[in-house]
């Protein structure tokens, strides 16, 4: 991990997600946040938002996809859905938020570890991170329609 993660201080989301053992192992003083949502709501997103672009990319023709789209369809279908997430990621999403939050609460110790909801803001993450909190608004950006009208319209083979 110290050659691919040379000169940075934190990692987030995938790839990194699905190597928390590995990373804690690696980084053992390292401090872990695993954001949580409520399952349900997480899975309706995860419908409306990764498998929407998957399915977005499946139908354009291969010999019409960008080299992006490819790789975007191809890590999220073949590796990280089927792979790491077992072949029911689709019809199942909510025992991937669940059995990945559970994962990471059994390996990082306690008190390496912040649980937390993004909906709380600054306070609880900035004490654990032990920085001051900003005097700004927390900010709402990873959300479904972001999401569509970044993501879902980069992918788009009109773009």
């Amino acid at each position: 991990f110290d050659t691919i993660l040379q000169g940075y201080h934190a990692v987030l989301d995938q790839p990194p997600a699905l190597f928390p053992g590995e990373l804690y192992a690696a980084y053992p003083d390292a401090k872990f946040i695993l954001t949580t949502r409520d399952p349900d709501k997480w899975a309706t997103s995860a419908q409306k938002t990764i498998f929407a672009a998957i399915e977005l990319l499946r139908q354009i023709e291969p010999e019409d996809r960008t080299p992006i789209q490819e790789l975007f369809r191809t890590w999220h279908r073949d590796h990280l859905l089927k792979k790491f997430y077992g072949q029911d990621a689709f019809t199942n999403p909510k025992r991937i938020i669940l059995e990945h939050n559970e994962k990471v609460k059994r390996i990082v110790h306690e008190e390496k570890l912040l649980v937390y909801e993004v909906g709380e803001g600054w306070t609880r993450l900035c004490q654990f991170l032990e920085v001051d909190a900003p005097s700004v608004p927390f900010p709402r950006l990873n959300d479904s329609e972001s999401f569509g009208n970044v993501v879902l319209k980069g992918l788009s083979k009109d773009v």
